[in-house]
């Protein structure tokens, strides 16, 4: 044969064995089928498998759900047929949202957007703030172990890709990534198109005749968003022949302590009047944009006239002409309210693979202008 037959997958073998007890009269029309705990440990595998292979069996009238008592064998009649929508997921329908902090105007925008539809669709919605892979993990069983039926992953920055999420994905439990995805790893999700971002943002600067462009991304180690930015960058400064010198880049904080403002402020400081030719910076974050202006202030360079600042997203800071800085505005809320209609689609079908890719715009403020040499 050359080639062994693959077997079909853990969820589809459990689904199988479900349908065949079922077409066999061993468990009839009423009958309720065995819980999650029966079937874990008959089968020896997650429950995110188990909800998986039920999920399937609803989807083909199968079985039901009643809210609180379990699933149940459907009458023969129904056998076979679609069912309504309603049958997959139900107002009393739970979906757990997972970010890396919930402080941010970032994470109030998502939050926002999600909260809409959940408003719309009757979902019960849990939240969950976590700062580490670890966290991130521990939170995803026990939003699964509570009920959730899919959720939608903010994920946090690690050096390699989080196990828990490649997991999710290997078992078909639906969720869905916003902001980021996994490069090479094809999963559902929602994010900015952060390579036009950063593509904007550099050639609006060099436009205004900048050259020496400053490039300044405040994470611990390299993010889907954070490339895309740069890879925007590059794109711009190529079309518009820019130099490309390694030390106009500030993409490393890997020294720094990521709770100590002023550890961040001293080593932009630092950076900045290490490289005094830099007449514009493009900030990955509205933090890092603060803190270029603060090493500005400090070095007595005045903004924009003799250092020019455009960022990712709006630091809310804001005068009486409106906004200070010029920025790259993501549309938060849109990627809230679109991941929560992919993850019901994921719930519907667990076949969908799906990446939206969500627009972005540049948004002038007061802090670019021409370099004055």
């Amino acid at each position: 044969m050359g080639e062994k037959e693959k077997k079909a997958p853990l969820y589809i073998q459990i689904r199988e064995y479900i349908k065949n007890q079922i077409e066999s009269g061993v468990l009839k029309p009423g009958d309720q089928i065995p819980t999650e705990t029966d079937l874990t440990n008959k089968f020896q595998v997650s429950r995110i498998t188990i909800k998986s292979a039920l999920r399937h069996l609803v989807d083909e009238g199968l079985i039901y759900r009643v809210a609180g008592k379990g699933s149940f064998v459907s009458s023969e009649e129904s056998h076979g047929l679609p069912q309504e929508e309603e049958s997959v997921y139900t107002p009393k329908t739970k979906i757990g949202f997972l970010m890396p902090q919930l402080g941010d105007m970032l994470s109030i925008q998502l939050l926002r957007g999600i909260e809409e539809v959940c408003r719309e669709e009757g979902l019960v919605l849990m939240v969950k703030s976590v700062l580490t892979q670890l966290e991130e993990r521990l939170a995803i069983r026990e939003m699964i172990s509570e009920g959730a039926e899919g959720l939608i992953i903010f994920p946090v920055d690690g050096e390699a890709y989080s196990e828990e999420i490649l997991k999710l994905k290997s078992e078909q439990f639906p969720f869905v990534l916003v902001d980021r995805y996994l490069p090479g790893i094809k999963t559902n999700a929602v994010f900015s198109d952060n390579q036009q971002g950063g593509f904007v943002g550099t050639d609006y600067l060099a436009q205004r005749g900048h050259k020496n462009i400053g490039i300044v991304s405040f994470t611990k180690s390299k993010t889907s968003s954070s490339e895309d930015r740069f890879s925007g960058y590059l794109g711009a400064a190529k079309q518009n022949r820019l130099p490309l010198q390694h030390r106009y880049w500030l993409t490393q904080f890997d020294d720094v302590s990521f709770q100590d403002e002023q550890s961040i402020n001293d080593e932009v400081f630092d950076w900045l009047q290490q490289e005094p030719d830099i007449t514009a910076i493009f900030a990955f974050s509205p933090q890092i944009a603060i803190c270029a202006a603060r090493a500005a202030e400090r070095l007595g360079r005045k903004i924009p006239e003799e250092l020019s600042i455009i960022c990712f997203d709006n630091p809310q800071i804001r005068d009486m002409h409106g906004d200070y800085f010029t920025w790259i505005e993501q549309n938060i809320e849109w990627m809230g309210t679109e991941a929560v209609n992919l993850l019901l689609r994921v719930i519907r079908d667990p076949s969908v693979l799906e990446q939206l890719v969500i627009p972005v715009s540049l948004r002038e403020g007061l802090t670019v202008s021409a370099p004055n040499r």
